[in-house]
């Protein structure tokens, strides 16, 4: 009878297994599948930005400056034929003064055309070059914080039994990977502090260098560095409540809940989900959503960044980036 108990046990066992495998299946493709849908609103935000760009506008005001003045041309020629033909009486030969309106006037319409043109491009130049320029002073902002965030997310998300790569940009590390995030941390700078809250700080910092740079420049030309900015601006805005509840349980009199808090993250099992996590795990899951988006925002920044600079700048300064 024991021997059957044991066996419907197992049974039961390999059901739920199999039906939490299934509902993790289920809860990645509903994930993939709202990515797919944030990507299509983004591109479709973008299009709708595109078509109320300053460039845009720019190109029509022209369009319209061409039509208004071939329009004052016209009728400045007219009014001066009218009045010819009021001092000479008969005008003189009237299809020497059409063809000789027409010459002039073909010729101001072109002359006019090349000459609106010239100045569009030369301007449109002009903001590439002051948007490129305006993109470098800020990314000498960007940059260093760049550096300091991954030294901390890296130190936070390396267990000490391994070694942290300082400069590592995306990484494939687990919850239990975060069990040492109130630990102190190794940087002689941040003495004092654990590692969670240096994260805490550097993330702050870099969101608004990031904040700063989206705000100064229109991105007319470069929006993918605009999207990648915002995109690891609106994971450091959604992750930033989860973030801050963590680094409570690293307070006193939070003893006891953050002992309970480590010995979960050491015992949770590879493949978890936010929507099976218990309640005192779920904002782990939602830091570790922060950190993945916020690589990847990182990853996209600095490839876009890399190609905007010339040789010398690539190798000086985009090197020590694994």
């Amino acid at each position: 009878m024991s021997e059957m108990n044991r066996r419907d046990e197992r049974r039961a066992e390999k059901t739920v297994e199999k039906q939490l495998r299934r509902s993790s299946k289920e809860q990645e493709r509903t994930l993939r599948r709202q990515k797919a849908e944030n990507a299509d609103d983004r591109s479709a935000i973008r299009e709708r930005y595109r078509k109320k760009s300053a460039a845009r506008m720019e190109k029509k005001s022209m369009f319209r400056t061409m039509i208004v003045s071939t329009v004052i041309i016209f009728c400045a020629f007219l009014f001066f034929e009218l009045l010819l033909f009021i001092v000479s009486g008969d005008g003189g030969d009237l299809n020497t003064h059409l063809l000789n309106l027409a010459d002039n006037s073909l010729a101001f319409v072109i002359g006019l055309t090349a000459m609106d043109a010239v100045m569009y491009v030369s301007q449109l130049q002009s903001r590439r070059r002051g948007e490129s320029r305006a993109i470098i002073r800020h990314n000498r902002i960007v940059q260093p914080a760049i550096d300091m965030y991954l030294a901390r997310k890296n130190m936070l998300i390396t267990p000490p039994e391994r070694e942290v790569r300082t400069f590592q940009i995306v990484s494939d590390f687990k919850i239990r990977d975060l069990k040492d995030m109130y630990g102190p941390s190794d940087i002689v700078t941040d003495a004092g502090r654990t590692k969670i809250e240096t994260f805490r700080i550097q993330t702050k910092s870099l969101h608004k260098a990031m904040m700063n740079m989206v705000e100064d420049i229109d991105f007319d030309f470069n929006p993918e560095i605009c999207d990648a900015a915002m995109r690891f601006i609106n994971a450091t805005t959604y992750g930033t409540a989860a973030l801050d509840s963590l680094i409570a349980f690293g307070e006193e009199g939070m003893r006891s809940k953050r002992m309970t808090l480590i010995k979960q993250m050491k015992e949770e099992e590879d493949g978890g989900s936010l929507g099976d996590a218990r309640a005192e795990m779920k904002n782990v899951y939602l830091v570790q959503q922060m950190i993945q988006e916020q690589e990847a925002a990182i990853k996209e920044y600095l490839t876009t960044i890399n190609e905007m600079s010339d040789e010398n700048s690539k190798n000086a300064a985009y090197d020590h980036y694994e």
